[in-house]
């Protein structure tokens, strides 16, 4: 036959396909970890620095024996008491400035499909962008705790678990709660670790498993990426740590969140601070019949205590 009535022949009245007012989300790490950071807020304030005081020992050291407190707070009766030096420190939280932005053209606006809100899904896909941003200058900080353990080119143990956890411990923390954070690839050496077979897990299940205290998550960190417990404590993984050991390695860390009791009693490894929250702005470009849609943050982010974190570096 010839001369049929075809989508071809009628494509100003037919559509190729059906556009669903929808737009699937593309597939990305998730953020949010650098909410475990003790907030401070300069907003209003004439400067983007918080300088932030801390207290130097002067009573010795934790899990040092007590040589530092073993005489020289001893009194003699009848003899005056000597002044005790005592001095400060500080770390200072600096505000950088996250931004985005998108121009959108008015035929954009006025030709796509009805029942997609255009505008509302730019903007939180923006924000989510400046989330990520915030997020990756958050864990790079992990790489900058003193105490670390681990062995370069090892994969990670349930002993290298067991040494970040007890460490904090004995440098002296005291606070309510601790947190994982853990490479993709040293969250996959943990599973295997807990997973293998020997013959000490086999005669002392139960022992061990109260030990370990392991306990998968429900929907094993497919949601905000909170894969297990660990001792109790929250088991995060992320695929945003950095590198170390010129990338032969990677960098996950157990820390202590901001809690009220760990911001009272200074274990809180990390902090922040804000400047600016996240705001969307928009402006009418009309030479270039469109509208420009900015959205921007300024945070920053630094490091409390030191001592209260542990570095887990292992490898990639």
């Amino acid at each position: 036959m010839a001369n049929e009535i075809t989508t071809t022949a009628y494509d100003d009245v037919t559509h190729p396909s059906l556009v669903e007012p929808v737009m699937i989300a593309a597939l990305a790490e998730q953020p949010g970890l650098w909410a475990l950071s003790r907030e401070f807020n300069l907003i209003g304030k004439p400067t983007a620095a918080a300088k932030i005081p801390k207290e130097v020992s002067w009573w010795g050291s934790a899990d040092d024996d007590g040589a530092g407190v073993d005489a020289e707070l001893n009194g003699t009766e009848g003899t005056d008491v000597s002044n005790t030096a005592s001095t400060t420190s500080s770390v200072t939280l600096t505000a950088g400035e996250y931004a985005v932005a998108m121009e959108v053209t008015d035929n954009v606006e006025e030709d796509s499909i009805s029942g997609l809100d255009l505008f509302t899904n730019i903007r939180n896909r923006m924000v989510f962008a400046i989330s990520l941003a915030m997020e990756d200058d958050f864990l790079a900080l992990l790489a900058s705790l003193s105490n670390s353990v681990g062995s370069t080119g090892v994969d990670l143990s349930i002993a290298n678990m067991l040494s970040a956890q007890t460490g904090p411990r004995r440098r002296g923390t005291r606070g309510d709660a601790q947190a994982f954070i853990l490479d993709s690839q040293q969250a996959d050496d943990l599973d295997s670790a807990i997973t293998a077979g020997n013959a000490a897990a086999a005669v002392y299940a139960l022992s061990a498993d109260r030990a370990l205290g392991y306990a998968p998550t429900g929907d094993h960190g497919m949601g905000m990426r909170h894969i297990a417990c660990f001792r109790t404590w929250p088991v995060w993984v992320t695929g945003m740590t950095d590198t170390a050991n010129a990338a032969a390695d990677v960098v996950g860390a157990c820390i202590c969140p901001s809690t009220p009791v760990n911001d009272l009693t200074g274990a809180t490894t990390f902090g922040m601070v804000w400047k600016r929250l996240p705001r969307i702005e928009t402006d009418r470009i009309v030479l270039g019949r469109s509208l420009q849609i900015v959205a921007s943050a300024r945070a920053g982010f630094g490091e409390l205590q030191d001592g209260s974190g542990s570095a887990i570096i292992t490898d990639a």
